[in-house]
């Protein structure tokens, strides 16, 4: 209260599904009357030892998620259809609607993903149409009124030509794309993702930014970030002298990196923090030259992903070796784990322990082993403790070897 936040105005403790819903069926119905604006309530377990176990992915804890209200739906009109292009060359068509007031702020631009699902509404300049902020952040529209029509709808055309260069479009059905590598479009989006906060993070290098040294032809791809010098920026509306030397040290200070937050940087298709951690944990500096084969051997990187790896290589070598070489990435070395009965297994843990969990987790991870939350045939041993619930027993359904927290230590 003393930092002015607002306390939350329903709140449960509860060990079943039908509790949730039943707060969240009340927090809609006062929902008008709530000082606050609300979009969804949040579900999180309240034990920390659990919390510890659950863990993270990338993006979001596992032990906490989102339950969203119905969205708002209001009724607008389509102004026109515009196009916009990506870091990739996809060409998103974005519906301009009239303006329309939703949930407290002014919606007039809808994002409508791909022109598959224009046809799919069969939507037309001109439709009536209902839109919602889907998860109460993005405007997407939902239905169209065609029986509302007047007959002066105009119908969407495809595209065939990039609307930022004007070369001819690739159509390859549900995605449109422009090849020009040097469309300002792709360039300034590629640049925009190279310098962002989970890429390589250059603090004051924002999108206008951006868009100003390319139009201004300072720059003309990431390499050039590089050589970029204060006379460069001196003469640029908005560009003082501390600005200018923060800029240039930011860029600096990227040097060093680790070899996964570069390739990541890059903006591969398919090719996500994730993926660039383990490709790059695996093969080094070798990235550069890995075969599809290679890649594909990789837990979870499928067809989709080595293809579109090994292509973007292919293509651009020269300039990811040039970058390479100026960043000069650390390179993160793989700890081989000495062969034991551990190794590679997957195991899943239950039950009350001498220490906890997260503690055994973390002496069996060190030991190449993959910890699952789940039990299944693919499970290779279940570890339990006292009050073992029901994965104990699945793994007795399924055949699974289980073993006491006693008998695990006796292996190791």
């Amino acid at each position: 209260y003393s930092l002015g936040f607002v306390h939350p105005p329903m709140t449960t403790l509860t060990k079943s599904v039908e509790g949730i819903e039943e707060l969240y069926h009340k927090i809609i119905e006062a929902r008008n009357s709530i000082e606050m604006m609300l979009d969804g309530m949040v579900i999180k377990i309240n034990d920390l030892e659990t919390q510890a176990e659950l863990g993270y992915t990338v993006k979001f804890p596992r032990f906490s998620c989102a339950y969203k209200f119905p969205a708002v739906e209001k009724t607008t009109k389509i102004v026109n259809i515009i196009q916009q292009v990506g870091r990739t060359g996809v060409i998103t068509p974005v519906a301009v609607v009239e303006p329309t007031l939703i949930e407290g702020s002014t919606v007039e631009r809808a994002s409508l993903h791909n022109y598959d699902e224009i046809a799919r509404l069969d939507l037309r300049i001109g439709d009536e149409v209902i839109i919602i902020k889907s998860g109460d952040i993005i405007p997407k529209i939902t239905k169209v009124f065609t029986e509302r029509r007047t007959g002066n709808e105009k119908q969407i055309q495809r595209p065939t030509e990039c609307p930022e260069c004007s070369s001819e479009l690739l159509d390859e059905g549900t995605l449109i794309k422009c090849q020009n590598l040097d469309c300002p479009s792709i360039v300034i989006n590629s640049i925009i993702y190279f310098a962002s906060k989970n890429c390589m993070n250059i603090d004051g290098l924002g999108n206008k930014i951006v868009e100003t040294l390319v139009k201004e032809k300072k720059i003309y791809d990431i390499l050039d970030l590089y050589s970029l010098k204060y006379e460069d920026l001196a003469n640029l509306e908005g560009f003082k002298e501390k600005k200018i030397n923060n800029l240039l040290n930011a860029v600096i200070n990227t040097k060093g990196s680790s070899l996964h937050r570069v390739i990541n940087a890059l903006g591969i298709e398919h090719i996500g923090e994730v993926a660039s951690k383990q490709i790059c944990l695996e093969f080094g500096l070798n990235v550069l030259t890995i075969d599809y084969d290679s890649l594909i051997a990789l837990d979870g990187i499928g067809e989709q992903m080595a293809n579109s790896f090994c292509e973007f290589m292919r293509v651009n070598k020269e300039i990811v070796e040039k970058l390479i070489s100026i960043i000069n990435p650390t390179v993160e070395q793989k700890i081989e784990v000495e062969e034991n009965i551990f190794k590679g297994k997957t195991i899943v843990l239950t039950g009350t322990m001498s220490v906890s969990r997260g503690d055994i987790k973390n002496k069996l991870e060190l030991l190449g082993a993959k910890i699952s939350s789940s039990v299944s045939k693919k499970t290779d041993y279940v570890i339990y403790g006292e009050d073992a619930g029901s994965k104990y027993d699945k793994a007795i359904e399924l055949k699974v070897a289980v073993l006491t927290e006693d008998e695990m230590n006796a292996m190791i």
